[in-house]
Parts: structure tokens; sequence; C-alpha cells
């Protein structure tokens, strides 16, 4: 349990999350893994903790109630990685391999104490990061675990989220007028459009660079102000972002949206 990540007291929120889900799980837990940026590289004090907990089934009732009451402790360590876990309790066999129904299964989102139903990690970039670089935490290596995502298959789940998640914050001309959501949402599309390049999922600093030598220069201050903002991004939650990248990133949403026309999919 030491040394996972570069920070020793995250390691031991890891190591109690472990503990706790050993003693609440027992042989139901299958493996845990880090995934997302720090199992991609780049992570800093700007990255959420994305872990992937394998259970046997899905949790009942009495078993979510014990795991969330484990998160309700943990989070109140004293290390703002507690309250920056954000993962979800896969049952194994639906985990296996691409689920096209999207089922909804226990998931703690950054900030939370509480465990609700969402498919927010059941997608193939989860599968794709934990499979090829994820941080085995408890269990066996995730290769064991998880079936090959085809590059064909993760481009075209990424292109469709680009899409969809594009049309809406552009429809709601408040959503990007926060402090974190404006840089967040620059990265994030530069790393999806570095997938459609690809057909791999890099972190969103390698995404950086990748921009900087292959897309239009005219977008390398903007990324390189969000990329600026990263390490201090959960302090921005509560505050307006800046206009003037407010409105670039709004530019360089259609942009995404122009560069890869969702009729490319097929």
């Amino acid at each position: 349990m030491i040394h996972l990540t570069p920070f020793p007291d995250l390691d031991d929120v890891l190591a109690q999350l472990t503990a706790g889900l050993v003693r609440v799980l027992g042989s139901d837990l299958v493996a845990l893994y880090l995934q997302g940026s720090f199992a991609l590289g780049d992570a800093d004090q700007g990255s959420d903790v994305d872990f992937l907990a394998v259970t046997q089934e899905r949790l009942t009732p009495v078993q979510a109630e014990a795991v969330q009451a484990m998160h309700r402790t943990i989070f109140e360590l004293p290390s703002p990685w507690a309250q920056h876990l954000e993962g979800s309790y896969f049952p194994a066999q639906l985990l296996r391999r691409a689920d096209p129904l999207g089922t909804p299964i226990p998931y703690l989102d950054n900030g939370s104490r509480t465990l609700e139903d969402s498919d927010h990690d059941n997608s193939l970039v989860v599968r794709w990061i934990t499979r090829e670089h994820g941080i085995s935490v408890y269990g066996p290596p995730a290769q064991e675990l998880i079936e090959v995502v085809r590059p064909e298959a993760l481009k075209a789940e990424v292109l469709t989220t680009l899409h969809r998640w594009g049309a809406a914050l552009l429809t709601d001309p408040d959503g990007l007028n926060n402090g974190w959501q404006q840089p967040y949402v620059a990265l994030s599309m530069t790393r999806m459009l570095h997938i459609l390049d690809s057909g791999a999922v890099h972190s969103k600093k390698a995404a950086l660079d990748w921009a900087r030598e292959h897309m239009d220069p005219r977008w390398t201050p903007l990324l390189a102000r969000a990329w600026a903002k990263h390490a201090g991004m959960f302090m921005r939650c509560q505050e307006l972002a800046d206009p003037v990248d407010l409105q670039l990133t709004r530019q360089f949403i259609r942009f995404a949206l122009d560069a890869e026309p969702l009729e490319s999919a097929d």
C-alpha cells in the first residue's frame, strides 16, 4: 500500500479505503484499482482520485449501506484527498466487456459521502484506462478481469460523448461560467480530440502536449491557462470563469464539434 501515488497522505487514505472494503465486503471484494489521472500519469492536486472497485455481484442493500457508512468515515479523515475520492462498484461480470445498456451501478461522486446509482464510469474509456494502466491496489491485474477494448470502439464512444456533451454545454449559456468547469471543459475536450486521433486514452497533460503539435496554435494560450489552473481547480468551484476564457472555450467547443463530425463514427 506504500508509494502508490506521489502523495503520502493519499496513500494513507487509500490504505484505509482498502481496509474498510475488505472489512465490510470480505470475499465479495474482487479487486480495487486506481484509474483516471493517477493511472495515466500527470496527476496533481487538482486531480480526482478515481477508483474502481470490483465485486463478485452487485452490492446488496445491506452491503451498499455498509460501504456508504465507510465512505462517510473516510470523508472525515484529515486529508483533502479524503474528500476527492470518486469511483464505482462494478459487478465482475458487468465490468468484463462493453455494456451497451449503460447499466447504472453504485457510484461515489467527488466531494460526496453518498453512493448513488449512475452510469458515470460504465464506459469503454474507464475500462480501457483500468485495463491498460490501472494501478492495482487490491486483487489481480486488471487484464484478468477486463477484455481488450478495440480502438475503433473507444473512438466511437468518445465521439458520441463529445457531441452530446458539447451540444449540452452550448445550449446552456451559464453552464460554463464557473472557475472549475471552464478549464476542465477545455482540457477534457482536448483529451477527447487526442483519443480520436490516437485510439488510446492519455492524460490531460499529454493531450495538451499533443495539441501544441497538432492543433491550430490559436488555442494554445487558452489551453495553457487551463492547465495552469488545474492544480487549484477545486478551490475555484464557487468562482465565475474568466470572461475572456469563457468566450474562447465556447468557441473551442464549436471547433471540436466541427473537427470531428458525428458521421465519422460510422
